[in-house]
């Protein structure tokens, strides 16, 4: 008797290997992203899936005998989607920066001014930011994409799918920079020898990610608010994750120097 592989016949039809590979992966991935990726998959029904998208099981089955060869697939298809490099990149965190300086223009024409300037936007920028992670499927399941790279057993896959995070990562740390060495360079300040935007894109969201991730196991620590004096020198609430960039942040740029 043949080996029916991991899942039972099925009929089939006129449907293409390329045109059942693009509809399963892609309702795969519509289907988690209402869940979000946990590192086993078995939440992922595939027969559930093949059913949702209409496909041949005859077909299915021959491009992926086994379920570890979807799985994959699947990995990879994640880790190079749109959805992943947007769950890196949060527009929303560029608006709320804009608004604080848009808002105190009157501010930028001294040096003091322009540090309470920068001090506010990372008190509402990395806020904003923090919250967007938290509150993200999408950013979970990239997270969760980390992760599960090094717990794959075969090192072709395993290759595969840390290139693709990889070129994620490059592509955050491109968008993030350019922010960031724009934002700043605007208010008047720049880098010191050896920082770069780069830099402070890359460890500043270690920070801001890490506290997201903590918070599902400590919402105290990640939710504690510190009270400090804000742009006008009335105290205001202080997250984490903004204390921390700022405390980056002036480890990597220049706010004793005035503009010349």
């Amino acid at each position: 008797m043949s080996s029916q592989g991991w899942g039972a016949p099925g009929r089939s039809n006129r449907q293409s290997a390329d045109e059942t590979r693009e509809l399963a992966l892609s309702t795969a991935l519509s289907m988690l992203a209402q869940t979000g990726l946990t590192v086993s998959l078995e939440h992922l029904s595939i027969e559930d899936l093949i059913r949702t998208a209409g496909l041949p099981r005859s077909t299915f089955y021959r491009l992926w005998p086994a379920k570890e060869n979807f799985f994959a697939d699947l990995l990879i298809e994640l880790a190079t989607s749109s959805e992943s490099h947007d769950a890196m990149f949060y527009p929303g965190t560029q608006d709320a920066a804009y608004g604080v300086i848009e808002g105190n223009q009157h501010l930028l024409v001294t040096h003091e001014g322009r540090v309470a300037v920068l001090r506010e936007v990372v008190r509402v920028a990395t806020r904003r930011n923090f919250d967007h992670f938290s509150d993200s499927t999408a950013w979970r399941t990239h997270v969760t994409l980390i992760t599960t790279a090094s717990s794959l057993a075969d090192d072709a896959n395993r290759d595969r799918l840390v290139a693709a995070l990889r070129d994620t990562e490059r592509q955050f740390i491109e968008r993030t920079s350019t922010f960031y060495g724009e934002a700043l360079a605007g208010l008047g300040f720049s880098f010191l020898p050896g920082a770069s935007s780069e830099l402070l894109a890359g460890l500043g969201a270690a920070v801001v990610e890490g506290l997201a991730q903590r918070r599902l196991v400590n919402p105290d620590l990640a939710d504690t608010i510190i009270l400090k004096p804000g742009i006008d020198g009335t105290p205001v609430e202080w997250h984490p994750a903004a204390l921390g960039f700022w405390g980056i942040l002036e480890a990597l740029v220049d706010l004793e120097t005035p503009q010349g």
